[in-house]
């Protein structure tokens, strides 16, 4: 009987979100406030040094994993992300973003040097970024999706094996346009 609530909850937790949205003209709020066309994002990379969209604005789209240490299913979206990674890297920047408080940043790093990410790893330990990026602000695992002109093109809530095959077709669809 445990195993079975077990494997229920497991279920329930890769299943629950499973979602992706179309952000269309609608205004999309960004780290700074502002409207769909003026994302930024500027964040410390968890082995050094920081991330900002700006060095990339123009010339590559961008995919924003938001996930945590405790969340397996964020685990799984991420490894999957860097499976099809090789195939975007030069049109499309992947990032992951831990949405850990700075007391897990060890996790954090020792999570993406065993998993070997091919992608950077950002923190917010502060959740500043975070916070106005997601709903709900803890609700991972959520990824977005920006163009490279800094639109919000789609927001995914939640992962199921085989997402990734969905976003690497809506890539190819974004790097066509």
């Amino acid at each position: 009987m445990k195993r079975l609530v077990i494997i229920g909850l497991f279920i329930l937790a890769l299943i629950s979100c499973g979602t992706a949205e179309k952000a269309g003209n609608d205004a999309a709020q960004t780290s700074d406030g502002g409207s769909t066309g003026g994302f930024k994002l500027d964040l410390e990379r968890v082995d050094g040094g920081n991330f900002s969209f700006e060095e990339i604005r123009g010339k590559k789209h961008l995919v924003i994993a938001f996930w945590a240490t405790w969340c397996d299913p964020c685990k799984a979206e991420l490894k999957a992300l860097a499976q099809i990674y090789p195939e975007f890297s030069d049109k499309v920047e992947f990032i992951g973003v831990s949405t850990d408080t700075e007391d897990l940043i060890d996790k954090v790093n020792e999570f993406a040097v065993s998993a070997a990410l091919p992608f950077p790893v950002l923190i917010d330990p502060a959740g500043n970024v975070v916070s106005s990026l997601i709903p709900g602000s803890d609700s991972v695992p959520y990824m977005i999706v920006v163009s490279k002109d800094g639109e919000i093109v789609s927001k995914h809530s939640g992962y199921t094996p085989g997402d990734e095959n969905r976003l690497g077709e809506e890539l190819k669809k974004l790097i066509e346009k």
